[in-house]
């Protein structure tokens, strides 16, 4: 029995050995297909859109652990990239202004608050802070109050030397009156923007009910809409006006009887005067009087300071930056990085010359990438996927920085700009990611971990579309999705 066992293994061994040798190639079919080309087959299927027919897209999936690049196409060549120059702005503003800085604003006086009366003007000097909104403003009003402080015998004078006073940059296209539009300034109030909220009338022929926020004088409303019956279309059409001393809302058009609130965001004009403006109303509502009136000017030599208040720290104020893409923010901050490196005035110029050097130092030449702001607005911007991940596994390799940065990204299909894409897939969380969007140009960036635990970055950045951004969007989707199904295949054969 036992010979006869061994003599049947013998001649399936030569059975087997005489196919290998006769038909190779048969033997060769039916070995799995690799799990890396089983994707890379997959993400080049969803490449072929004709959405990206003009073949202006470049892709770069880059495995963080193994420092193996997964997948790249075109990953050296420059595009457009959009708002994904906020992850180089992110980067720069936590290696250098580091995750726990804090914006200051100041209050200073040259006399000496008496008898809860200040007898002399009041100065307001912003540090660039671009999250003083209308929350940290009463806070800064009800620390001056409890002083204590009553009455200002004087004027409320706005300082916003801290940085130059160019309020754009210079390579955007000329702006309207929209909030991704905002001016710059040292010191500003809610991002340089101002809500206009608009309910229909009681009856038709009544004017809409316009509330706006902050209600200062500096803010005027010329409301010529109407409110018209339920079976009409609404049509509205809000306006800001610069009228030289104040800003004007003006409202047109129609808005039917049953229709919802409105709510429109509107960039303003001279950011110093506004932040100030609103200054002063709020200490009036705190019961402190000011007699004098509000203009911009500098807190002179031998004043001394009220009081300081300080912002979030940055770590929160990035997560607004990145989570929603606030081109206000970023443009602040880089003013500021400037400001910090190279001294006051803070400048776009001086800041995007620390973003060139943090470029050099990720060994690549100046020629060879283009930034000319912080927040990717201009259409002149130029970076590779290459590039782009370069910066991700820089931060990803700093732990002094790389919680905060991962952490100010959005959370697929969770929360931000990413709210509703990938919604419902259950591993969409495992993606953080930057988002990209100009007029024909879609880009997305950042990191995702695969089904086995690896971490990856990457950057797609598509231009010259020939589709809507939203269908470009759902094919990066599509690529996240096979990054986050990615499993490798560790294939082993036991003869035993």
């Amino acid at each position: 029995m036992v010979k006869t066992i061994v003599k049947m293994k013998i001649i399936f061994t030569i059975t087997f050995l005489s196919i290998i040798w006769l038909f190779p190639e048969r033997i060769h079919a039916q070995k799995p297909e690799s799990a890396e080309s089983v994707f890379v087959k997959t993400v080049e299927t969803i490449l072929g859109n004709s959405c990206l027919r003009k073949q202006n897209f470049g892709i770069k999936i880059h495995s963080l652990e193994r420092n193996q690049t997964l997948y790249s196409v075109n990953s050296h060549r420059l595009f457009a990239p959009a708002s994904n120059v906020k992850l180089l702005t992110t980067a720069m503003a936590l290696k250098r202004l580091r995750p726990d800085y804090r914006f200051k604003t100041g209050l200073y006086a040259t006399t000496p608050v008496g008898g809860e009366t200040l007898r002399g003007d009041i100065f307001i000097k912003g540090f660039g802070d671009p999250n003083l909104v209308s929350e940290q403003m009463w806070l800064l009003v009800k620390e001056l109050k409890n002083i204590p402080l009553r009455k200002v015998h004087g004027d409320i004078i706005a300082d916003a030397s801290f940085f130059d006073n160019n309020l754009r940059v210079k390579t955007w296209k000329k702006g309207g009156v929209e909030a991704y539009n905002a001016p710059l300034g040292a010191l500003s109030f809610n991002f340089n923007t101002v809500t206009v909220h608009i309910n229909p009338g009681e009856k038709p022929g009544d004017r809409p009910v316009v509330v706006v926020d902050p209600n200062i004088e500096f803010i005027r409303v010329d409301n010529r809409a109407r409110t018209v019956s339920k079976s009409k279309r609404s049509r509205l059409i809000v306006n800001r006006i610069d009228r030289g001393g104040h800003n004007e809302i003006t409202i047109s058009g129609v808005v039917s009887v049953n229709h919802a609130r409105e709510t429109y965001y509107l960039n303003i004009t001279r950011p110093a005067y506004y932040a100030a403006s609103v200054f002063k109303e709020y200490l009036r509502q705190e019961g402190v009087e000011v007699t004098g009136k509000v203009r911009v000017g500098f807190v002179p030599e031998g004043a001394y300071e009220i009081l300081s208040h300080s912002s979030m720290p940055l770590s929160l104020i990035l997560r607004g930056l990145n989570k929603f893409s606030n081109n206000f923010v970023a443009e602040q901050i880089l003013k500021t990085i400037g400001a910090d490196i190279y001294g006051s005035p803070g400048t776009t110029l001086n800041g995007l010359r620390a973003m060139d050097e943090y470029m050099q130092s990720l060994k690549y030449k100046p020629e060879g990438f283009s930034i000319l702001d912080g927040s990717g607005l201009s259409r002149q911007n130029r970076l590779s996927p290459d590039q782009i991940v370069s910066v991700i596994q820089d931060m990803y390799a700093d732990l002094g920085v790389y919680p905060e940065f991962i952490s100010a990204l959005g959370v697929m299909g969770r929360d931000g700009n990413v709210l509703k894409r990938m919604n419902g897939h259950n591993s969409a969380e495992r993606a953080r990611v930057k988002t990209g969007t100009l007029n024909s140009v879609s880009a997305l960036s950042g990191y995702f971990q695969s089904a086995d635990g690896e971490r990856f970055a990457f950057s797609i950045l598509m231009n010259d579309l020939k589709c809507s951004n939203g269908q470009a969007k759902r094919l990066q989707d599509r690529i996240v999705r096979e990054g986050l199904k990615f499993k490798r295949m560790n294939v082993t054969t036991d003869f035993n």
